[in-house]
């Protein structure tokens, strides 16, 4: 009898969940989805709620993206907005470093966003230039390449494993720093 009850509630959590997904990916097909205007640091909504730039906020996002091409590490912005005594999203003195690195794997700073990105979803719904950017795409698309070069994870033929060395932001290759450079030209 347990085995049974077991077995219905599973399959009722599956289709729920497949209800959600669909909730959500009918709607970000359609270019209709409400996560297309959800904001985030940075960023307000005006009356009609659409996201505008915050200038004051929009300056702190700037300049952390402009910090790590510049051999700074995630905790190095976290020590920097400290210094420079500004605040987290959520008003606190310290910022989180689980934020920052969310902050720079957003695209929605380059005024795109990617709704099922994170998700087992088949698709993925890309709505480009969906709201003024606060960096551009070369910049967005420079940090991306730098976090990827300092990662201690690559991908394997055994999937993810770990590398032998570990990233420090002390060791300057200049062989990273020319590719960036290349890359920002192009």
């Amino acid at each position: 009898m347990i085995s049974v009850i077991k077995a219905i509630a599973q399959a009722e959590n599956k289709s729920r969940s497949q209800n959600i997904r669909w909730g959500i990916k009918e709607p970000g097909a359609s270019g209709k989805s409400k996560l297309y205007r959800r904001g985030c640091y940075g960023y307000t909504k005006d009356k009609e709620r659409k996201l505008i730039v915050d200038t004051t906020e929009a300056e702190v996002v700037e300049a952390d993206f402009q910090i790590v091409p510049k051999r700074k590490s995630v905790i190095g912005i976290v020590d920097e907005l400290g210094r420079r005594q500004i605040k987290s999203p959520s008003g606190k003195d310290k910022w989180c470093k689980k934020t920052i690195d969310h902050m720079l794997s957003n695209e929605k700073y380059a005024g795109d966003v990617i709704l099922l990105k994170n998700s087992n979803s088949e698709f993925n719904y890309l709505a480009k230039e969906n709201h003024p950017a606060i960096i551009s795409k070369e910049t967005f698309k420079a940090v991306e390449l730098e976090k990827r070069r300092r990662s201690n994870v690559v991908q394997g033929e055994n999937g993810n494993q770990r590398k032998s060395e570990k990233y420090s932001s002390k060791k300057k290759s200049q062989n990273s720093l020319l590719k960036i450079k290349i890359y920002k030209d192009e």
